[in-house]
């Protein structure tokens, strides 16, 4: 079988797929404090959602060139931003609705005062 890619460009999807991933996380971290704040829940679950479908598809894609048996820099590439991604930005999407939850709460406990 013939490999899909070059180790060199390998590096290169590696680092434009964890530059992606790691600017998504920083627009999430940066923009929750205002949305949580003013109650913008749909732009940060569609950010969040999209990250996780986005890893997902990754991880599948990773996995999926280890069946067909590409070599270590092909598979690689796709299988570790897409586990890592999947499990950090499903882990945070709880947090972020817990944090909905509370300010959902703290308006309806100042209106009743």
């Amino acid at each position: 079988m013939e490999q899909w890619f070059e180790p060199k460009t390998a590096g290169m999807i590696g680092a434009i797929i964890g530059t992606a991933l790691g600017l998504t996380g920083a627009l999430i971290g940066c923009s929750c404090g205002i949305c949580v704040r003013k109650g913008w829940k749909k732009p940060i679950y569609t950010i969040f959602i999209s990250a996780i479908a986005i890893n997902i598809a990754l991880l599948i894609m990773g996995v999926v060139a280890i069946y067909v048996t590409q070599p270590y820099h092909v598979w690689y590439s796709f299988l570790l931003p897409g586990f890592v991604g999947t499990i950090v930005f499903s882990s945070l999407f709880p947090v972020i609705r817990k944090r909905f939850i509370e300010s959902e709460m703290r308006k309806i406990q100042a209106k009743d005062i």
